[in-house]
């Protein structure tokens, strides 16, 4: 991992931060990655397309980082003290939100290794 990585794999039901099942083996590669580095600490970081209020899209990229941290610390007992979540909302886009398929891939969950 260089810096960060978007966590491709996690999928949640429409306008929600409910991950659905079919995020498990992302999740499961992740806390793999993550037991095996167990000397490193990381952000996790919710990211939204621009859809919707800029307020409402800061807060659902943030419970959407929360969701994935829970899942993390609560299913694959990862230690909860060496994530923290944070929402950016639409503020670092990596596409155009001009599309549905920019959009799509701005909607995402990123993480981003925390110098200690």
């Amino acid at each position: 991992m260089y810096g960060r990585v978007i966590l491709t794999g996690l999928v949640f039901d429409f306008d929600t931060a409910t991950l659905l099942e079919e995020s498990e083996q992302t999740l499961s590669n992740i806390a793999k990655y993550l037991n095996e580095n167990a000397d490193k600490q990381f952000y996790v970081v919710g990211h939204t397309d621009t859809i919707g209020t800029f307020s409402y899209n800061y807060g659902l990229s943030g419970d959407r980082a929360r969701a994935v941290i829970k899942a993390l610390v609560d299913d694959y007992g990862v230690a909860r003290e060496r994530l923290i979540p944070h929402g950016v909302g639409p503020l670092s886009p990596v596409f155009s939100n001009k599309d549905a398929s920019g959009r799509d891939q701005n909607r995402r969950v990123e993480l981003v290794e925390r110098m200690q």
